[in-house]
């Protein structure tokens, strides 16, 4: 418990020693034009950047680790903590409310970065490169300045320009309005080393003598625009089309400039002031470092899409093939009981059909049996109807033979005898009948 809190704490003190240090001492366009919607400045916390490329971003190197001494701990520390929770902008936005943040992967520092040292008041290789966990779209194109270009943009006097998010008029110091600004820009020239170091001569009343001398110089004037607090990691940088020539960036070394200060506190050395800077074109081994790590994440991002596509095609087919085999499966299901559906209505109708020829079997058998019947007693009424008419023939016939013989019998005489006491008398007629007092013996 009590770690986390000192962690939580070490946490806090570099955010605010963070915010405090990159913006004490570092240096705004003053005098300067409007730039907001410029391709490369970027927002570094209270400080400035450049974006070199889509996921590099050059800075000072003492906006990352502090403006004064540091030991390696505490340098390592800050750096810690910007790949921790450091993030930038995207360039050339004004009020940065509800914008986008970009975080920061990795922070690389010149290995020969030195801060201020006593009276010496230049940084060397005061040079960082922020890498980002993901691109912001380039609408440029950025190549670092070679000693030849170097040469012939001072040989032919060629416009510098610089585009910063510090101050930009001394008002804006009470209360600060670091991290708040709209990016300036200011235009000038370069210098060459002789002509920088005869500055500092000119300029021996106000300037200390034992400064270290960087490469080149861009004056600064009310004309040009004025470097000022907030200003430090921008860079100067000569345009021609779509592309930038990145020379070197603000924050190494600063003499004579008002530094957006009330007049009466520090006024333009002779000539005006002078930002010296170290040719970026020193760092390349760093920046080839920076660009084989961005190299290397986007394979491994694309190694991670590509597999997550795989694995996504990979889960479609297996939930199609999931859903195939279910569909199959209900189907399959279906069919069968559709089948036993089938089996059942045609054992059903098997079964009534059975049933019903049964029925019509015994229909039958009955109808046969009943016409047998009505045959049978067709036959017996028509052996009945035959015999009656046979019986009924014979009854006529004998009927007929009967009155026949009846009318025979009524035309054939017949002799009967009569008696009337011992008297005998025989009678013969048709009919023969006894006379009277006589009677039929």
């Amino acid at each position: 418990m009590r770690s986390r809190r000192k962690n939580f704490i070490t946490s806090l003190a570099l955010v605010f020693g963070l915010i405090i240090n990159s913006v004490s001492f570092a240096h705004s366009v003053e005098f300067g034009q409007d730039a907001i919607g410029d391709p490369n400045a970027i927002p570094v916390q209270g400080s400035s950047g450049f974006l070199y490329s889509e996921r590099i971003v050059f800075t000072a190197a003492h906006v990352i680790v502090g403006v004064g001494e540091t030991t390696p701990e505490q340098a390592a520390q800050r750096v810690a903590f910007w790949e921790r929770d450091g993030f930038v902008y995207a360039p050339g936005i004004g009020n940065r409310a509800g914008q986008k943040q970009y975080r920061v992967k990795k922070v690389l520092i010149a290995p020969t970065y030195r801060p201020r040292s006593g009276s010496d008041q230049t940084r060397i290789d005061d040079f960082a490169i922020l890498i980002l966990q993901e691109s912001i779209p380039m609408r440029n194109k950025v190549v670092v300045g070679s000693d030849s270009d170097i040469a012939t943009f001072i040989k032919e006097m060629t416009p510098v320009n610089m585009v910063g998010y510090g101050l930009q008029n001394p008002s804006q110091r009470t209360p600060p309005q670091y991290g708040t600004l709209s990016p300036r820009k200011m235009t000038s020239y370069l210098v060459s080393n002789e002509e920088l170091r005869n500055y500092f001569r000119n300029n021996a009343q106000k300037i200390s003598q034992n400064q270290t001398i960087l490469d080149y110089g861009v004056p600064n004037s009310e004309k040009f625009g004025s470097v000022c607090d907030g200003d430090s990691g921008s860079g100067f940088f000569v345009e021609k089309g779509d592309t930038r020539y990145y020379l070197g960036l603000v924050g190494g070394l600063q003499a004579g400039i008002p530094n957006c200060m009330n007049e009466s506190w520090s006024t333009f050395g002779v000539g005006g002031g002078m930002s010296g800077i170290t040719a970026t074109n020193k760092f390349l081994p760093l920046i080839n470092e920076a660009e084989l790590i961005v190299a290397e994440d986007k394979q491994r991002e694309l190694k991670k899409v590509e597999d997550e596509r795989a694995a996504a095609e990979l889960k479609a087919k297996q939930e199609a093939d999931a859903k195939a085999a279910a569909e199959l499966k209900a189907k399959q299901e279906a069919d069968a009981k559709a089948a036993a559906e089938l089996k059942a209505k045609q054992d059903a109708d098997a079964k009534a059909a059975a049933e019903l020829k049964a029925k019509q079997d015994a229909d039958a058998k009955a109808a046969a049996e009943l016409k047998a019947k009505q045959d049978a007693d067709a036959k017996a009424a028509a052996e009945l109807k035959a015999k009656q008419e046979a019986d009924a023939k014979a009854a006529a016939e004998l009927k007929a033979k009967q009155e026949a013989d009846a009318k025979a019998a009524a035309l054939k005489k017949t002799t009967i005898t009569c008696l009337k006491g011992k008297l005998v008398k025989k009678v013969t007629a048709v009919k023969p009948v006894c006379p009277k007092g006589y009677k039929k013996k």
